[in-house]
């Protein structure tokens, strides 16, 4: 079964506890859907941040005023943030 979490009020631990739990389910191969805001452009690929080498998603579904469903890899999700969270200020 899928987890969907809002990234909006996420913190970037339970953003990789979520990758962790759906990593040990389904391996390395995991997805996460997240919650994003936004609206569906003309791409159905998404960024999970705007900050350079942030994990790109598929955009799932339009939840209409509050933001996009993405699928992102869970690994290079969990992997991003614990370089962002290691290496970079401009991470929030």
């Amino acid at each position: 079964m899928q987890n969907i979490g809002r990234l909006v009020n996420m913190t970037p631990q339970e953003i990789i506890k979520q990758c962790d739990e759906q990593i040990s389910i389904s391996g390395k191969s995991a997805d996460i859907m997240l919650l994003i805001p936004g609206k569906w452009g003309k791409t159905n690929k998404r960024k999970m941040f705007k900050i350079k080498g942030a994990p790109s998603g598929e955009i799932v579904c339009d939840n209409f005023g509050r933001g996009l469903h993405v699928m992102f890899n869970a690994v290079e999700v969990k992997n991003f943030i614990n370089s962002k969270m290691l290496n970079d200020s401009d991470f929030t």
